[in-house]
């Protein structure tokens, strides 16, 4: 099943939803063969029975969905705890007349037909829909019938993008991430560490533990920042009273709200806005300031040079990392980094580190792809051994570090205001966090979404040019080779945002690589190779192409080999590295003759 084929056609068919329902079935029941009128989507809220379609077997349990074609038979039985389920029928159909080629893939691929069925990695966005969409159908209103069809299509549009990257996810989510992004987009409503977890599939006390692991704070205490730090900004902002502002961020209590803001920040929130007031009063005589309304603050975009971006920018910030939370009293001037893919971060950012370790691989100090880039940065020894003497000398504002220094880290607070982030965190998530401390949001997002843009549109092209054709990462190194699976990070910018098909051996949730021998690379048999290699193992790359088993490899023999850096593709997971590959892959397959 080619996601992107589907896509295709779902952005052309007439859709018309026949029932949105929510259906409970209790132990013992069986919901007896019928045969499906419309198309079908099953989405399982609890429970778990055996679901027949046409013979083939499902089993539902809580985040299983599946869908059926019209004709298709469906039973549902053994029902050993108590099931609840949503289920839409719709009908889509491509308007006449349409071109040849959408027909063709129509017949080819029957989106709306075919069976399929798999254990969903994100539920919140799909019960969020789902809930919506009952409501919306049980009310009599055109307009309301109009809502569940833009809710299906935002339903759809999630689905496919989850069963795209299935494949290329870990057995266990990350639901610390998960329930990060859900309060932040939902803050202002009512929110318990019971709704929370029984919306991510887990139990509160799970969702606890993985929280204090990460964070070392809760889930509510993390939504509770949430919101100080939302408050913060309609103080700052806007001239809406203390019960706005409560109710604005989730708190009815405006009296509750005022002790919550003084126990997180130190102060009152009256006492908040007047050190605000009086940052602004700061700026220069002849900067004028316009100050927003609260109904104006959600769709207000700040440019650059706003005075009340630079005034926020001034105030407290909280970072949240592994270590715990970090109160961010000031912009931080001199940054010292542990790790040198920080770099990359902090230049994308326009911004210049103070001091950075070294790197072992490259033949400079410091990153080559960067050089061009840096200005003056202080040597810090190497990433597995920091010279703290020369971090001290430094005397740096801040030090972001890594678990690489997990055993140092009460030595690096004792320099600077330290912050540890997590090394084989997704880069995009590393980037805002950076954005956060450098008073730089807006700039990390212009970056994430120039490259959004970039790997959507090379996404098809690809696609259309390999036509399924397999493509792996490997790594000679210490007398043996390396592949990456799908859970390597980088090789989740292949496999994941570029849809590129990764070889048998490669799919692996669990391990990001594996070793295999020389021996048994023809069993690997990959359609295309990128062959990374640095100078510590040049040789023993260099070695590997001169056997009789390379060369006798079918992607060798039609010149499918491509070598890139170990660097850039490993050490130097950073945005502007990230582009470099994503600009490599395009090159190879599109620019090739």
């Amino acid at each position: 099943m080619i996601v992107e084929n589907h896509l295709i056609l779902w952005n052309h068919v007439l859709l018309k939803i026949m029932d949105v329902q929510r259906t409970e079935l209790p132990i013992g029941e069986y919901l007896h063969a019928s045969q499906l009128s419309s198309s079908v989507l099953l989405y399982t809220i609890k429970g778990h029975a055996r679901l027949l379609l046409d013979g083939d077997e499902h089993l539902l349990e809580n985040g299983y969905v599946c869908h059926a074609g019209k004709g298709a038979v469906l039973s549902i039985m053994d029902i050993t705890d108590h099931i609840e389920y949503y289920i839409i029928q719709y009908k889509a159909s491509l308007p006449l007349p349409c071109s040849q080629d959408l027909l063709q893939l129509l017949a080819r691929t029957e989106p709306f037909d075919i069976q399929y069925g798999f254990m969903v990695s994100h539920a919140a966005p799909l019960l969020i829909s789902l809930s919506r969409m009952e409501r919306e159908w049980n009310q009599p209103e055109a307009m309301a019938k109009l809502q569940v069809k833009s809710l299906f299509y935002q339903f759809i549009c999630e689905l496919m993008g989850q069963l795209q990257h299935q494949r290329l996810e870990q057995d266990s989510p990350d639901i610390v991430l998960q329930a990060v992004r859900y309060m932040d987009e939902h803050y202002s409503e009512p929110i318990t560490a019971d709704t929370l977890a029984a919306l991510l599939n887990c139990s509160s006390r799970t969702m606890q533990r993985m929280f204090n692991k990460r964070l070392a704070l809760g889930p509510i205490d993390y939504l509770m920042q949430i919101r100080i730090d939302k408050a913060k900004e309609l103080l700052c902002r806007t001239n809406a009273g203390l019960k706005n502002i409560a109710e604005a961020v989730g708190y009815v209590d405006s009296y509750y709200f005022s002790r919550l803001f003084k126990r997180y920040t130190g102060v009152s929130p009256s006492a908040y806005r007047e050190a605000m007031q009086q940052a602004r009063c700061d700026e220069p005589e002849n900067v004028s300031v316009v100050t927003p309304t609260l109904e104006t603050v959600g769709s207000h975009k700040k440019a650059a040079s706003d005075p009340l971006d630079t005034a926020i920018r001034r105030s407290l910030r909280t970072i949240i990392h592994l270590k715990g939370e970090l109160l961010l009293r000031r912009q931080p001037e001199k940054v010292a980094v542990l790790d040198p893919q920080f770099m990359d971060h902090m230049l994308a950012l326009g911004e210049q580190p103070a001091g950075s370790v070294m790197v072992t691989g490259d033949l400079n100090s410091f990153p080559g792809y960067l050089i061009g880039k840096l200005r003056a940065v202080q040597a810090l020894g190497t990433m597995n051994e920091p010279d703290l003497e020369a971090l001290r000398a430094l005397a740096p504002d801040l030090i972001i570090c890594t678990e690489f220094q997990k055993n140092i880290y009460g030595s690096l607070t004792q320099i600077a205001p330290t912050i540890m982030l997590e090394r084989n965190r997704d880069w995009r998530e590393t980037l805002r966090t950076i954005g956060r401390i450098m008073g730089k949001k807006l700039e990390a997002e212009q970056v994430l979404q120039q490259y959004k843009h970039k790997i959507n549109g090379l996404k098809s092209l690809l696609a259309a040019k390999l036509h399924g054709q397999s493509v792996t990462m490997i790594r000679p190194r210490d007398n043996t080779i390396r592949l990456h699976t799908c859970a390597h990070r980088t090789a989740s910018i292949l496999y994941s945002d570029l849809g590129l098909h990764p070889p048998k051996l490669a799919v692996d949730r669990k391990r990001t690589s594996s070793m295999i021998a020389l021996e048994g690379l023809p069993e690997l048999d990959a359609d295309h190779y990128f062959v990374l290699t640095d100078n510590k193992f040049q040789a023993w790359s260099d070695e590997i192409q001169t056997t009789t088993t390379w060369k006798s490899l079918r992607a060798v023999q039609q010149h499918h080999v491509y070598h890139a850096k170990a660097s850039i593709w490993i050490a130097y997971y950073g945005p502007i590295a990230m582009n470099q590959v994503v600009d490599q892959v395009a090159e190879v397959f599109l620019d090739a003759k």
